[in-house]
């Protein structure tokens, strides 16, 4: 019983001590009151899943990222490569530390690199088709750069079910946008934000069997 009400009381301070310091540092990425409890609530989500642990760290540098290019993305339409990178280089090197990424060592670091080819060559590819038929630009630099750093977190698997996901969020806000006579179907809608909350989502996904702890 004693255990059972130090565990509750650890758990409780744990979280009103994980919203302190995500609200905290939500106030250095925009000083806006929705960004701090955004970034408060995401960390919450993480303490969840994966309590006080490397997990938590890890992923907590990944969401404070996709938060940060979301921000950036939608009132200056960039996203900076050098964050992209930094995920590619940390997801790649604590690969053999990621959960999520698989059961045996080996796995988690193919599955790594999977995750930045299929992040990036995909919507690359649907970037191409898209100028191809629409003669304009349809996936930035930057959204492929992002969605590689972000594969090296999540692997193959959930960057292509982010992808999907972005896709349709994207669909739904610009139809919506478009009837309520927001914008016209000519104007740009920033996809760094629907990458990065897609993104966010497929970290709680249910562990895939993935293929490759069948042969590895």
């Amino acid at each position: 019983m004693i255990k059972l009400i130090y565990k509750m009381t650890f758990y409780i301070l744990g979280i009103i001590l994980v919203f302190y310091i995500g609200f905290k540092i939500g106030n250095t990425i925009y000083k806006t009151f929705f960004i701090k409890c955004l970034t408060a609530l995401s960390l919450e989500f993480l303490f969840y899943k994966f309590s006080f642990s490397f997990q938590f760290l890890l992923f907590f540098l990944l969401v404070y990222s996709l938060i940060l290019v979301s921000v950036i993305d939608y009132f200056h339409r960039i996203i900076p490569t050098l964050v992209s990178i930094g995920l590619i280089i940390v997801g790649f090197i604590f690969s053999f530390l990621n959960e999520i990424l698989g059961e045996v060592y080996l796995v988690r670091y193919i599955n790594c690199l999977l995750g930045i080819f299929a992040g990036g060559s995909t919507l690359f590819i649907i970037g191409f088709l898209g100028q191809l038929i629409y003669k304009k630009e349809v996936i930035g630099g930057g959204d492929i750069n992002l969605m590689a750093g972000v594969g090296a977190f999540i692997g193959w698997e959930r960057a292509l079910i982010a992808i999907f996901l972005a896709a349709v969020f994207g669909s739904i806000i610009g139809l919506i946008l478009i009837a309520i006579k927001k914008i016209e179907r000519k104007d740009y809608i920033p996809f760094g934000p629907f990458l990065s909350t897609a993104s966010f989502i497929t970290i709680f996904l249910p562990q895939f069997p993935l293929l490759l702890n069948t042969f590895f």
